[in-house]
């Protein structure tokens, strides 16, 4: 026999089954670091010549799309446009435009101490991807609050 006598109350389980699926899915912390870090050998590739640009470039495609195809085996549920709001996605677009301010402003800072491209660019993935690191859960958790509905954790 059914728990629920009331067709409101078994819909209301659906979607707090619903909302506590959407808060399960999280980017793994291994995923953006795992990105700048192969933008970071694609960007000292540029650097190299000869057989080193094209290992560093081919090693870099090829690193990301495993990246993809892990992250793609591991998502069990599809986000769908009408789930984003424009807080949320704007959200989103800040911390991803932090991302790459980060990244682009620490080779300056860099090139105080060092006249070397691939160490400012190296270092620049290092301090790019802790901060990936340390700020992927906070980021993930203001936007999850203002996707459409209400996310249960």
């Amino acid at each position: 026999m059914n728990e629920f006598t009331d067709p409101a109350d078994a819909l209301a389980a659906i979607e707090r089954t619903q909302q506590r699926a959407y808060a399960g899915q999280r980017l793994p912390l291994w995923y953006v670091p795992g990105v700048v870090s192969l933008g970071t050998a694609a960007a000292i590739a540029a650097e190299a010549d000869g057989a080193a640009r094209i290992a560093l470039s081919v090693a870099a495609v090829a690193g990301i799309g495993a990246l993809v195809g892990a992250l793609s085996a591991r998502i069990r549920i599809k986000f769908r446009p009408r789930a984003w709001t424009p807080k949320a996605a704007a959200l989103m677009a800040l911390w991803i435009a932090s991302l790459f301010a980060v990244w682009g402003a620490v080779p300056l800072a860099a090139g105080v101490f060092t006249g070397s491209a691939v160490w400012q660019k190296a270092i620049a993935g290092a301090v790019t991807a802790g901060y990936a690191l340390a700020t992927t859960r906070w980021a993930e958790d203001l936007v999850l609050a203002r996707l459409a509905g209400k996310v249960v954790r």
